[in-house]
C-alpha cells in the first residue's frame, strides 16, 4: 500500500484545521482594533487563547505529514527546490509570528488581567493596565503585518505545492 497519498491526505485536512483554528484569533484581533468594552475585550482574548493548544497540535502534525509526504514522494532529496522553497518560507513565517503575533496578544491578555501560563502556576494575575495603556497594546499594527506575511506565506507555499516550478 503506497502510504503518500494517505499523508497527502492527512497533510491537507491538517492545513485546514491550522488555518480555521488561526482565523478565530485573526477575527479576534480585527475585532479587538475598534472593541474597548473590557468584558468583551476579556472575552475576546480568552477565546483566542483557548485555540493555542490545536493550533500548537495542529501545527505539529502539519509539519510532520509534510515532510513525510516529502520523503516518501521522493522529493527529499531529488532536486526539488520547491520542497526546501517551502520550507525555508515556512520558517520565516513562523518566526515572524512571535514578535509580530504572540507578542502583541500577549500583552493585551496581560493589559485585562489574563495571566500567563507562568503566572497561572505561580497562582498570581497580572495587574490590569488602564484604559489609556489598553487601547494602545489593542492598537498595535504588529499583528496586521503579520497576518499580512501569513496569508501571503500561505498562498506562496500552496502554489510552490501545487504547481513544483522547480
Amino acid at each position: 500500500m503506497d502510504i503518500q497519498p494517505w499523508l497527502i491526505l492527512t497533510h491537507v485536512l491538517t492545513a485546514f484545521a491550522f488555518l480555521a483554528l488561526h482565523g478565530v484569533s485573526m477575527v479576534v484581533w480585527w475585532r479587538l482594533r475598534t472593541e474597548r468594552d473590557r468584558t468583551r475585550v476579556t472575552a475576546y482574548l480568552e477565546l483566542s487563547l483557548s485555540m493555542l493548544l490545536g493550533m500548537g497540535v495542529a501545527g505539529l502534525l502539519l509539519i510532520a505529514t509534510g515532510i513525510l509526504a516529502g520523503i516518501f514522494g521522493g522529493w527529499w532529496f531529488n532536486g526539488q527546490w520547491w520542497l526546501w522553497v517551502s520550507i525555508g518560507l515556512l520558517v520565516v513565517i513562523v518566526g515572524s509570528m512571535t514578535p509580530l503575533m504572540g507578542i502583541p496578544m500577549s500583552e493585551a491578555r496581560q493589559a485585562v488581567g489574563i495571566p500567563t501560563e507562568a503566572q497561572r502556576k505561580a497562582g498570581t494575575t497580572p495587574v490590569p493596565a488602564g484604559d489609556a495603556e489598553l487601547d494602545r497594546r489593542l492598537r498595535s499594527r504588529r499583528p496586521t503585518v503579520g497576518a499580512g506575511i501569513g496569508i501571503i506565506g500561505i498562498v506562496l507555499i500552496t502554489w510552490l505545492m501545487e504547481m513544483k516550478p522547480f
